[in-house]
């Protein structure tokens, strides 16, 4: 592995941890950012669910705003992240991600969340291409303040 290929690594994964810190704090026009303009977001509600596509990146702002949007409560915390593919410029690979949200603060939903990426270097910047998020499992329970 060549210390481009390290850094370029790195970078993905720094990537991938803003996204879920953006997420947190409800930036929606910050993680749209991360796409390429002409990004898009897949996602899916099991593993055998309907996949809907979300393209461009004001389209992805839209669809952050309605998922985190009402929530009073969004706390992600990444797993595991390998690459399947890099080729220089470009680069695939799976992440995984814990991510607990709640509206009202009475129940507390937790996400057990699975995204396949696909990354573009793009004037030197790392951006996501294409993001299928497919949410494995959610469980929900009383919140505890």
């Amino acid at each position: 592995m060549t210390m481009q290929e390290m850094q370029d690594r790195m970078e993905i994964r720094e990537l991938t941890d803003i996204f879920a810190n953006l997420a947190d704090v409800k930036e929606v026009a910050g993680q749209a950012r991360l796409f390429r303009e002409d990004g898009v977001l897949d996602f899916q509600m099991g593993t055998e669910g309907q996949v809907y596509e979300i393209r461009g990146r004001q389209a992805i702002v839209e669809a952050f705003r309605n998922t985190v949007g009402p929530a009073k409560l969004v706390y992600h915390i990444n797993g595991q992240q390998t690459l399947t593919s890099y080729a220089g410029d470009e680069a695939e690979g799976t992440a995984y991600c814990e991510a607990t949200l709640s509206n009202d603060m009475v129940t507390v939903t937790t996400n057990y969340v699975r995204y396949t990426d696909h990354y573009a270097k793009v004037n030197g910047k790392w951006y996501l291409k294409k993001r299928r998020t497919v949410f494995i499992y959610a469980e929900s329970r009383p919140a505890q303040t």
